[in-house]
């Protein structure tokens, strides 16, 4: 396969997604089909499946596709210049921003109808074990310039970890502007984290 068909191919697979995650957004993966996304292209059905043997695989490449988005960002904050204080504020407040944004990512890993999806199983585990593993440098930079105290950080960056997936849903459930979700995610951080900065 030559050079141009790659890039063509590729530039095919990545409307088809983003056609996709549009609609999924939309509609909810249930009621989307494969003929809806065929029509939002201006496609043939059939052209679909040379790319895609189905729905699903479609729908798990967008939500892979949104969970690298997510953890890009994630990695952005995480390697800053900023203080471990304030870098653990952003590294939250990035993530509500982000996921208020990747709805189907979002629906996917709070969503209990997509529990029975192996390939949903498998991204909540390796998410939530990067980001267990983000938290834990920040809160390790924190400790080693002591402005945190903390005697395991392992355990600590899964606590916040597990704290922070317990407060999205019902923020976003409660409006679904991120700018009104601010305030409370601030009171949030209070609450969490006010024990975590020595004095």
């Amino acid at each position: 396969m030559t050079k141009e068909n790659l890039n063509y191919n590729e530039s095919v697979k990545i409307s088809i997604l983003e056609a996709a995650r549009s609609l999924f957004a939309r509609f909810g993966y249930k009621k989307t089909t494969m003929e809806d996304i065929a029509l939002e292209l201006h496609k043939g059905k059939s052209s679909l499946y040379y790319y895609f043997k189905n729905k699903e695989e479609i729908f798990q490449a967008v939500i892979d596709w949104e969970q690298k988005v997510l953890l890009e960002k994630l990695h952005e904050v995480t390697e800053s210049d900023q203080e471990p204080k304030d870098k653990l504020n952003q590294y939250v407040l990035t993530r509500m921003k982000t996921i208020s944004e990747l709805e189907n990512y979002f629906k996917a890993l709070t969503d209990e109808r997509f529990g029975g999806l192996e390939f949903v199983k498998k991204v909540k585990e390796s998410s939530e074990k990067e980001e267990v593993e983000m938290i834990k440098s920040i809160l390790d930079e924190g400790v080693a310039d002591d402005s945190f105290q903390m005697k395991n950080t392992q355990m600590g960056a899964m606590a916040i970890t597990l704290s922070m997936k317990g407060v999205e849903l019902p923020m976003f459930q409660a409006t679904n502007k991120f700018e009104d979700v601010v305030e409370q995610v601030q009171n949030v951080m209070n609450i969490l984290f006010f024990g975590l900065i020595k004095r």
